[in-house]
């Protein structure tokens, strides 16, 4: 397994912590993370977490696509955002 050691709702929670930092409004509902854009609440998104053939925890867009591995938040965050708001900031 790559990056922290732990469970997918515990790098669900994780990653709400840093997507809140970043102007996002986020909520852990079961194994997903549902995060929307507070001034555009129509553009949101649903995370997962899951483990690829090679045994590394991935979150993942609600298609199924990987995002990045666990151990990378500041890319996931950076790409959720991006896609979420248009900005990187």
């Amino acid at each position: 397994m790559s990056g922290p050691s732990g469970t997918p709702v515990s790098y669900l929670h994780l990653l709400a912590d840093v997507l809140g930092g970043l102007s996002l409004d986020t909520r852990v509902e079961g194994q997903r993370l549902i995060v929307t854009n507070p001034h555009a609440s129509r553009l949101g998104e649903s995370i997962t977490v899951a483990v690829d053939a090679g045994g590394v925890w991935h979150y993942r867009w609600s298609w199924g696509d990987p995002i990045a591995p666990v151990g990378n938040l500041h890319t996931v965050a950076t790409r959720i955002k991006y896609v979420l708001t248009g900005t990187l900031r």
